[in-house]
């Protein structure tokens, strides 16, 4: 589970970043960050209910908190960030997963760099 700190919840905060952030793309999942004025990163997850049923629904977030716990200390602060699963998501290993969101990470301008490569 994410720290309490590193949590986006508020509808009006995902609303915003919809709105105005910039959105970078793989074929599963999208992600759309912004900066913000506050200290710490927030992340936050969005999953469709075309997806599956919500058993389905909820292993995607589970797996995506997971990994983002991970990463999170790889990320710079003063960001808030949502990652949004598309359809075929259901159909991926964790390690696929693991492996399409740090490509995203990589190809947006957070600054992230994964140390497994080093």
């Amino acid at each position: 589970m994410l720290k309490s700190e590193n949590r986006l919840r508020k509808r009006k905060e995902f609303a915003y970043l919809y709105n105005h952030g910039t959105a970078k793309h793989t074929a599963n999942l999208t992600l759309v960050y912004i900066p913000t004025k506050h200290r710490t990163l927030k992340v936050g997850f969005s999953i469709a209910k075309k997806i599956g049923k919500a058993h389905t629904r909820n292993l995607i977030k589970r797996r995506l908190r997971a990994i983002m716990r991970e990463e999170v200390y790889r990320l710079p602060d003063n960001y808030n960030v949502v990652i949004i699963a598309k359809a075929g998501v259901d159909s991926l290993s964790f390690d696929e997963l693991k492996s399409q969101l740090k490509v995203l990470l990589k190809k947006s301008e957070l600054g992230y760099v994964d140390s497994s490569n080093i």
